[in-house]
């Protein structure tokens, strides 16, 4: 198992190469960094699960590994299958930190601030949308709500407060970044809109695997 440090180093170096890649339209570069900077999460998370949470954690990587290569093409069927693919990964991550950390009277406000944040960027994103992909779309986005209702959730759980604020932080980035990739996909947006968005993706995945790591379903790995 490689130490945290060296897999933060790691995981650094392949977001900025990524992302670089993608400022520079150097679509070779990104194609290789994207994924390689979401399979070093799992050095990050550290070990092979041991536990429900730990699978359902490892589960949500692989989803989102999968995720990551599905859209680097093209077309409406790639965001499709991605948009599927990421909203079980979000699914896993919210039942994994709601387990882990439960505090079920915070699930409820979590569901309606994050479901109205979701409707209102749904709706905006729906004008002008095929309609075959308004159902994937809306899916994907009640995935992010679960994920953010489960993960912070974790605030009024047994974890340590220190360890349910950084998932609560990673939780609110992924969301976010999530709740702007059909927007992204389908609008065309800038180089720099989506360099921002893809930041965001992998530093609130980041902070989930942290959490992870350091104490909430697995066992603390040193330094």
């Amino acid at each position: 198992m490689a130490p945290l440090g060296l897999s933060l180093i790691l995981y650094a170096v392949a977001v900025a190469g990524a992302l670089a890649g993608a400022l520079a339209r150097k679509q070779m570069i990104f194609c290789i960094g994207k994924p390689i900077a979401t399979v070093l999460l799992f050095a990050v998370l550290g070990g092979m699960p041991t536990d429900l949470f730990g699978y359902l954690v490892f589960n949500g990587i692989v989803l989102s590994l999968a995720a990551d290569i599905t859209l680097l093409a093209e077309g409406n069927e790639a965001l499709v299958v991605g948009l599927g693919l990421f909203l079980v990964a979000h699914l896993c991550y919210g039942l994994a930190f709601f387990v882990a950390g439960p505090g079920g009277w915070l699930v409820l406000p979590g569901l309606v601030v994050f479901g109205a944040c979701a409707a209102w960027l749904v709706r905006r994103q729906w004008r002008g949308m095929e309609p075959g992909l308004r159902a994937p779309v809306g899916a994907h986005a009640l995935g992010l709500i679960v994920m953010a209702a489960g993960v912070f959730s974790t605030l009024a759980g047994r974890a340590p407060l220190e360890l349910a604020v950084v998932a609560a932080m990673g939780a609110t980035l992924l969301y976010f970044s999530q709740a702007l990739l059909p927007w992204s996909r389908l609008r065309r947006a800038s180089v720099w809109a989506q360099t921002v968005t893809l930041a965001l993706y992998w530093a609130g995945q980041l902070c989930l695997m942290l959490v992870a790591r350091w104490g909430i379903g697995v066992e603390v790995v040193p330094w």
